[in-house]
């Protein structure tokens, strides 16, 4: 793939401060185990094969492992293509603007996925960039934020003492507020996750609260 040499890369500060929509393209076992919040999954590889690259890498190298990869990822091109357009055109019909998105890619660790994947929406005639470092340098920045002294203040009650009404109030009045139960789709010491959301798992939970 001519041109994967040439992609740039952004690192977290310049990737944040850029307007347009998060894709993450690893495998949904990767992205349901945690993501950037408002991601959106388009995978370039399913979980079986995500593990079968992996397998041989670690057995038979690095060259054999890419030389897989490409086998998988070109037949899959026109799908990806179509999910790629798709999303770019839903964006553009709900900003009402006729201008071109760009769309801010990421993969584990910023390597061939996020380029294939940045690579192949530049041909597409759209823009594109990669995230330096993937969804690892994202984790280490959301661990980060739990070692800042934070100006917290925390509301405490019984079951039923309207903790989480207060909450909505004081968002309302431009308060910054955090939902634990909330963000861990949790409701409460009584009824705990039931209900039709999905909980999350420890580590999105994690970037939820980053």
């Amino acid at each position: 793939m001519t041109g994967l040499t040439t992609i740039q890369s952004f690192s977290l500060e310049g990737f944040r401060s850029i307007n347009g929509p998060l894709i993450d393209i690893r495998s949904p076992k990767e992205y349901s185990q945690g993501h950037w919040p408002g991601a959106v999954n388009i995978p370039l590889l399913n979980n079986r094969e995500r593990e079968h690259i992996g397998l041989t890498y670690k057995e038979k190298g690095q060259k054999e492992a890419i030389s897989i990869g490409i086998q998988l990822i070109i037949p899959k091109i026109d799908v990806l293509k179509y999910s790629i357009e798709t999303l770019n055109n839903e964006l553009q019909s709900n900003n009402k603007t006729t201008k071109s998105v760009c769309l801010k890619i990421y993969c584990w660790r910023g390597g061939m996925r996020s380029k294939s994947m940045v690579w192949l929406v530049k041909v597409l005639g759209l823009n594109a960039i990669q995230l330096k470092g993937g969804y690892k340098t994202y984790r280490k920045w959301a661990l980060k934020q739990f070692d800042k002294n934070w100006p917290i203040r925390l509301i405490g009650g019984k079951t039923g003492s309207g903790k989480t009404n207060l909450l909505h109030a004081l968002a309302l009045e431009g308060i910054s507020t955090i939902d634990l139960e909330g963000l861990a789709s949790h409701k409460g010491s009584s009824f705990g996750s039931l209900g039709p959301s999905i909980q999350p798992s420890c580590e999105h939970y994690e970037n939820l609260l980053a």
